[in-house]
């Protein structure tokens, strides 16, 4: 297959200049992201308007051409878009406007997701890939044949991916849902690309406000740290020992060097500038600590979640649909809460919402009130659940 590689600015220009006005630009991108702090954009594939290139940001450097491109209001086709659109947030802090991810839409017509790439590619357009270089350095050069082919080949079936998968959303009636989704979506990863993610280390959410500040110094201390370094945050130090440190309260170098895992030589050479973080996180006024999460624990309905998570598991089977897109047990937990009058005051749950509340709502009401009743077929080992509608509760 012919295909342009752009190695210069001035071709990556010219590139850019023949795509201005295509309807549809499909792209995808190849990056390390070991022993990296962010990871390395290594390779862009770009297939539109019958054009097949490859770009190459270690030879180009600025790539901001083509990201204000696919930021001009074309279509933009991509798999699983979070790397990609990660890379297009961090060189020019905005998003595509019209955005189509093959692997999210699969998620309401294949009923499966996450889904890899070259399993999309065969069920929808029975073409079978090669996968020999998936765990290929992209950082190294120069680039075999086969590396390249690999590459091109995650770009080129994406458009007719899309038309398919537009087609079956089309036949489910689910082309809204798919675009509020991929609507919310988007506003999920703006939020990451632009907030620090301290909060979201495991077990912050048990940590009082005075912890919590100090998670919030010492976590923002170990990312500067980590930056210059250019290696992940959480190998320099990990997640655990911010809770243990925040958990401590205590300033003092001695104790610090105390915790099991500052025994390391590159690590106790820091402990002054941990202590100094800490020490400002201590001297805090009342005022300005972040405050605690409000805390949703429901322990009482375990059961009933279970039960409600079989329900849509053979709900979503039968309609095609990804469990793990439509609810996770939290989401049904929120909803239960909500039902019994003990949800938290600022939680919406999710699925009385949008298209999860219609495709699951009604039958999650109507299950806890007994309008409806499950019997179960003993001949259908893959779906075994049968739900009956109850009309004489429903007079009742």
């Amino acid at each position: 297959m012919s295909y342009i590689f752009v190695t210069q600015a001035s071709e990556l220009r010219d590139l850019v200049w023949r795509l201005r006005d295509v309807p549809v630009i499909a792209y995808d991108t190849e990056f390390v992201s070991e022993g990296q702090y962010s990871s390395l954009l290594c390779l862009v594939q770009v297939a539109a308007g019958g054009i097949h290139a490859i770009i190459d940001p270690l030879a180009i450097g600025n790539l901001d051409p083509f990201w204000n491109l696919i930021c001009g209001g074309c279509e933009v086709i991509v798999h699983a878009c979070r790397c990609e659109m990660e890379f297009c947030h961090r060189a020019i802090g905005v998003l595509p406007q019209r955005l189509f991810d093959v692997q999210l839409a699969a998620a309401f017509t294949e009923g499966e997701y996450p889904v890899g790439f070259r399993s999309l590619l065969d069920r929808t357009l029975h073409i079978d890939l090669p996968k020999e270089e998936s765990r290929t350095s992209w950082n190294k050069r120069p680039l075999t044949s086969r590396q390249i082919e690999y590459a091109i080949g995650d770009v080129i079936y994406l458009e007719q991916i899309a038309e398919v998968l537009k087609r079956q959303l089309s036949e489910y009636n689910r082309l809204s849902w798919y675009e509020a989704e991929v609507s919310e979506v988007k506003s999920r990863l703006v939020n990451d690309f632009t907030n620090a993610r301290w909060r979201n280390i495991s077990k912050a959410s048990s940590l009082s406000s005075r912890e919590l500040a100090i998670l919030r110094e010492v976590w923002f201390w170990r990312d500067q740290v980590a930056k210059k370094r250019n290696s992940p945050s959480s190998r320099f130090l990990r997640d655990d020992l911010l809770i243990e440190l925040a958990r401590r309260k205590t300033s003092d170098p001695k104790r610090i060097a105390a915790v099991r895992g500052f025994q390391r030589s590159d690590l106790a050479k820091f402990i002054p500038e941990i202590s100094d973080a800490i020490d400002y996180a201590l001297k805090l006024p009342l005022e300005e600590l972040p405050p605690v999460s409000d805390k949703l624990s429901y322990p009482q309905y375990s059961v009933i979640t279970q039960f409600l998570y079989a329900a849509i598991g053979s709900l979503c089977r039968r309609e095609h649909i990804a469990l793990q897109l439509v609810a996770g047990p939290n989401d049904i937990r929120e909803f239960i809460a909500d039902e019994l009058g003990t949800i938290l005051p600022n939680i919406k749950p999710k699925l009385k919402s949008g298209w999860r509340a219609e495709l699951v709502g009604d039958m999650l009401q109507d299950l806890l009130s007994g309008k409806t009743t499950i019997r179960i077929n003993p001949h259908n080992t893959e779906d075994p659940l049968i739900f009956t509608h109850n009309k004489n509760k429903q007079n009742n």
